[in-house]
């Protein structure tokens, strides 16, 4: 699964790993280093998360005393010469960071309560083209998930996980409904994409219109060809604009365009295509809408690509983990 950001303890444990990769790199960092024990300061849960991952690495280091040719001694595991054994030293400790977050976070355990839910589910880099009863068409996304409620004169989808591409067939007596966290976007006869984004929705038209009711929200957002809008889950901020018609849902066919998704948004995006595990923190402050059109065939070199256009980083961790972090002054 990808973990993009992680709540509590997880999020605490995400959070000190970082910080770790980013001052063991940047030992002499004394503005870094501030910037870190002020983090730590600000939680109980953030201290425990430190300790352990501090922990992790100090076992990293006692490995490294017994198992390092003699001459290549590491004087610390955050400050160490540089040279063969310091390399080897960093590669371990990453190791063992990497398997502690593993551990904690559970990235590995299958999401069975998700299973269990969904008609449809797609893995890592997937997608399926499926025809729903009433001969609708969905086009499910890597690592999506959706539930069919077809019922009287009712259809309803359940978006569970990930995005999902729609074509509908118009039914004047037979309503069609998308359900997307607490999102329910209703079909005026139109082919459009639901995306879940984190606790938020974004929709976006490519023909015809639709109407969405948010809780909260008075009047039915309605949406036309050529038109998406977009509400952060925890804030309740809409954002509303255009967008190339043709663009909407071309992920299905290996290209991602983005038009107005923030930072953190392309990046939750580009992991469901990633084989492995995509990691972030503190993503999510960089609200500096992004454009651009990336090969999905390749998400590992797009996600270093848009880490790079923001200033910040994309670390290979062990087990197929990524963890990408934000610039300078972000975190």
């Amino acid at each position: 699964m990808t973990a993009t950001p992680l709540p509590g303890r997880d999020e605490a444990m995400l959070e000190a790993a970082s910080w770790k990769i980013r001052l063991n790199e940047a030992p002499d960092d004394e503005a870094l280093a501030a910037a870190c024990a002020a983090w730590r300061a600000r939680s109980v849960l953030h201290e425990a998360a430190w300790r352990r991952v501090e922990k992790a690495w100090g076992v990293a280091g006692g490995l490294a005393g017994e198992n390092m040719p003699a001459g290549e001694a590491v004087s610390s595991v955050g400050r160490h010469r540089p040279g063969r054994g310091g390399r080897w030293l960093r590669r371990t400790a990453l190791g063992v960071a990497a398997s502690v977050l593993v551990g904690a976070v559970g990235l590995r355990a299958p999401d069975l309560v998700l299973r269990l839910r969904a008609d449809y589910v797609t893995g890592a880099g997937e997608t399926r083209t499926l025809a729903l009863p009433d001969g609708s068409t969905v086009i499910l996304g890597p690592r999506s998930a959706i539930a069919l409620h077809y019922a009287g004169r009712e259809r309803a989808v359940a978006l569970l996980e990930g995005e999902a591409f729609f074509t509908v067939v118009h039914d004047a007596a037979h309503g069609f409904s998308v359900t997307a966290a607490r999102a329910v976007v209703r079909d005026i006869g139109t082919a459009f994409d639901v995306r879940l984004a984190g606790a938020g929705v974004a929709v976006a038209v490519k023909e015809g219109m639709v109407g969405i009711s948010w809780p909260g929200r008075g009047a039915l957002v309605r949406l036309a060809s050529g038109q998406q809008w977009a509400v952060d889950g925890a804030s309740g901020r809409e954002q509303r604009g255009e967008v190339d018609p043709a663009g909407v849902g071309a992920w299905a066919s290996g290209h991602l365009v983005l038009d107005g998704m923030t930072l953190a948004d392309a990046v939750r995006t580009l992991g469901r295509y990633y084989a492995g595990t995509v990691l972030t923190h503190g993503l999510e402050r960089d609200r500096v809408p992004m454009g651009g059109v990336y090969d999905l065939h390749r998400p590992k070199e797009a996600l270093e690509a848009i880490s790079a256009l923001h200033g910040g980083r994309v670390v290979s961790l062990p087990a197929g983990l990524l963890l990408v972090l934000p610039g300078p002054g972000a975190g």
